[in-house]
């Protein structure tokens, strides 16, 4: 597995997680759910990234896996309006 894709899966795996979690949780919640999912997405992409002490191809690869992880929301932001409604 290339390492663009290997430094990105925790980010999508929260957020695929998290997107589950807004499709499944009943009502308003749902859009507190998502919030929350993107947030935690994004800070773990800025750790797991950081953490390899690597300046070559940062900012790429901060932009490959923040995009991926909007990406996953955006679908589940889809998903849960289609199964609850806006609020």
């Amino acid at each position: 597995m290339p390492r663009r894709f290997a430094t990105a899966l925790p980010s999508w795996v929260i957020a695929l997680g998290g997107s589950v979690w807004a499709v499944v949780a009943g009502g308003a919640q749902w859009a507190g759910a998502i919030s929350l999912t993107v947030g935690a997405s994004i800070v773990v992409s800025f750790v797991v990234q950081l953490s390899l002490q690597r300046k070559e191809g940062l900012v790429n690869r901060l932009a490959f896996t923040t995009s991926g992880s909007l990406l996953i929301a955006a679908a589940g932001v889809v998903g849960a309006w289609l199964a609850h409604g806006i609020g």
